[in-house]
């Protein structure tokens, strides 16, 4: 009896062994690095806190937030209260950015959440194992890939819930996160990043979910939906013929809404709302609501977007000044 006590006892000791030396050999084989960025938060408002902040900048990378809040406070010395560990309120605060310094054996599984059904020029994705391949109709677009056009080059791109990605030339996004549950429960969510360029957005079910999770960062702000159709574009200043980064000192981001509303957020939780037929400018120091009835900025909307556009008559009640300025963060990838 003591005897098979004995051999459990080893054969556990061993199983647990061997089970720490695949979690070590699995954390080995992905190192993250963690560098002071050159983007921040212009300014802490109001009862934010580190934990809020970090949470809705670095989503995607749960298990990095303690090192990640250990890291901002290290580089933003200033910026914190000596006694209360708190925020001060009004100080810049300078973020952080992720880079995977090595990563041996590990392969991503892919998810389709998309298919190309039109384009031209070279288009090409870059998924979550680092692949590059040069898209073409009928290709498949995966969960986590980054797309980008060239200058001559556009993609439509229709997702699993039907939705529609009109990616215009010269432009970048990555398609963070896509699942779509069944009927309306919880959990469906859609989150794309614009790094460049710009798209038109045609929202499916995820979009007109009131359960869903959705949300196109574009730089300066969050945008949300409720089953709309909208145009965005990050540009050179007022220049909307010319792409721009979102990081680039020029950018200024360009929005019409085409149908529905739109909710935009920034990262101190200021909203804001456009309805159809209403036209934005912001960059990372303000957000301000054109007035009625000017023209989008030259190469924003194509030949069909214009006369869309031009078709539509915002309604009456809406206002025509944005009704907040916020100040803005670029939250980069």
């Amino acid at each position: 009896m003591n005897d098979g006590k004995g051999r459990l006892l080893a054969l556990w000791l061993c199983l647990t062994l061997m089970g720490g030396w695949m979690i070590s050999v699995q954390a080995d084989n992905t190192r993250y690095e963690l560098v002071e960025s050159n983007r921040s938060i212009m300014r802490v408002g109001p009862n934010q806190t580190l934990d809020q902040l970090v949470e809705h900048i670095y989503p995607g990378q749960k298990e990095l937030w303690t090192q990640i809040k250990k890291k901002i406070r290290e580089i933003n010395p200033n910026s914190f209260n000596r006694y209360t560990g708190q925020l001060i309120v009004g100080q810049r605060l300078k973020l952080v950015t992720i880079k995977v310094i090595r990563e041996v054996g590990i392969e991503h599984r892919l998810r389709s959440v998309g298919v190309v059904t039109e384009l031209s020029g070279l288009v090409t994705a870059t998924d979550r194992n680092g692949r590059t391949t040069s898209l073409k109709k009928g290709s498949d677009v995966y969960e986590g890939d980054r797309i980008r056009t060239g200058k001559a080059a556009h993609a439509l791109v229709y997702m699993i819930d039907r939705a529609e990605l009109h990616i215009k030339p010269d432009s970048s996004l990555r398609i963070t996160e896509y699942l779509q549950k069944s009927g309306f429960e919880r959990g469906s969510t859609s989150i794309i990043d614009l790094i460049k360029g710009g798209l038109r957005k045609v929202t499916g079910a995820i979009g007109n979910n009131p359960l869903s999770n959705y949300r196109f960062h574009a730089g300066v702000i969050t945008i949300g939906v409720r089953g709309t159709d909208y145009v965005v574009k990050l540009c050179q200043e007022n220049d909307c013929s010319q792409s721009a980064g979102r990081n680039d000192a020029d950018s200024r981001l360009h929005l019409v809404v085409l149908d529905g509303l739109i909710v935009l957020q920034d990262e101190e939780g200021e909203r804001g709302e456009m309805a159809l037929g209403q036209y934005a400018i912001a960059d990372n120091e303000q957000v301000v609501m054109v007035e009625e009835g000017k023209q989008p900025a030259s190469g924003l909307l194509e030949t069909t977007e214009q006369e869309m556009f031009d078709k539509l008559k915002p309604e009456e009640e809406s206002s025509s000044i944005w009704p907040w300025l916020i100040g803005g963060a670029l939250f980069g990838l």
